[in-house]
């Protein structure tokens, strides 16, 4: 293994960044409306690339929607972002870094 001292700052320069690393894209916002929980992959998907992400659960009954808000609560908590609800059955899961500005009605 290489000594980390032996990297120069051109090296940080040239290095790829971290794939987990959440890249913000202020200028979209996705919305999904997840039929089922497999559908939980989209979500996480999109959230990861960085983008804000409206999870629209109103198409879903309660028992089918609460396993996709779990899954959405344990994805912002882990990867230090924010959820917020938006209405009944409709959540705006916005990764870190990403500021969203402007009133929800």
């Amino acid at each position: 293994m290489a000594d980390p001292r032996s990297f120069s700052d051109a090296d940080a320069r040239t290095s790829p960044a971290d794939p987990l690393t959440p890249r913000p894209n202020p200028s979209m916002i996705k919305t999904l409306h997840p039929r089922d929980y497999n559908e939980a992959l989209f979500v996480g998907h999109y959230y990861r690339e960085g983008l804000p992400v409206i999870m629209d659960l109103t198409g879903l009954t309660d028992a089918d929607a609460k396993p996709l808000v779990d899954f959405a609560a344990g994805l912002v908590l882990g990867l230090r972002g924010d959820m917020d609800r938006v209405a009944h059955k409709v959540f705006l899961l916005v990764p870190p870094g990403v500021v969203i500005d402007g009133a929800l009605s």
